[in-house]
């Protein structure tokens, strides 16, 4: 049996993940660092199968010792590590659009510093093992969008990072994987103060994301397809006209 560990299971894609897997016949191991929705969450997610094989573990992945503990419990404990799903994130859309450096801050230390973190003690566990690192970003990093100027600087990062990580974790016999999921209707997503085209389920979002983890290895997983090419064309938009949009989705 095959193990997955996912951050910020306890709810959102993060929750309907673990249900595929565990579905699937896979070992899962969620993390939060809410223990009270964590604990809710794998007695619902021992209802919904027959698989037994579900643990969670609190975790806070901003801080580095508690992030050390948890991924030596797993390896020591329960079993290695197969595939490292690194959901875990802080979403706080700025709807007033003012900077606030605090609210910058916070983003960077959960969606930054805590993949670095697990990242760091994951490597050393899954060296020459073949194992699978993948980290859910988000379209949001391909170009500056209103509200999102927090978020989205993390996401950009992220994005940076896996693609670099690509070349420098070959070496290690690592593989990584970004997800670069459209708009999925979650608690985060629900913040939103704009139109949100294409909206799809948490299920939706984990089927997909089973797929692209379990089949032929992608360097990146992204859906719906329309939603994330738009996206990316729109990198190379002048500036007015990708202004121009932005007015008609939600008069910024």
């Amino acid at each position: 049996m095959r193990t997955i560990w996912i951050t910020g299971g306890s709810s959102g894609i993060g929750y309907a993940v673990a249900e595929k897997f565990l579905k699937k016949e896979w070992r899962v191991i969620i993390s939060s660092r809410n223990e009270e929705r964590l604990n809710k969450s794998v007695k619902k997610l021992k209802k919904c199968s027959n698989n037994n094989e579900v643990y969670s573990i609190v975790c806070n992945i901003t801080d580095y010792s508690n992030v050390k503990k948890t991924i030596k419990h797993i390896e020591n404990n329960i079993s290695a590590i197969d595939i490292a799903l690194l959901n875990a994130a802080a979403y706080s859309p700025n709807k007033t659009q003012n900077f606030d450096l605090k609210n910058y801050q916070l983003l960077i230390d959960v969606n930054l510093n805590g993949t670095l973190n697990c990242i760091d003690i994951l490597k050393n566990y899954m060296k020459g093992r073949n194992n699978l690192i993948a980290v859910v970003s988000s379209p949001v990093g391909f170009r500056g969008m209103p509200t999102a100027g927090a978020y989205g600087m993390t996401k950009a990062a992220q994005l940076n990072l896996i693609e670099s990580l690509y070349f420098d974790f070959r070496k290690l016999k690592i593989k990584v994987s970004v997800i670069n999921p459209g708009f999925i209707d979650t608690e985060s997503t629900r913040l939103n103060s704009f139109k949100m085209p294409f909206l799809k389920s948490s299920n939706y979002a984990a089927e997909k994301i089973y797929n692209g983890l379990t089949g032929k290895y992608k360097f990146e997983i992204y859906f719906p397809f329309l939603v994330v090419f738009i996206v990316k064309i729109m990198r190379i938009l002048p500036l007015n006209l990708y202004s121009l949009i932005w007015k008609r989705l939600g008069n910024f």
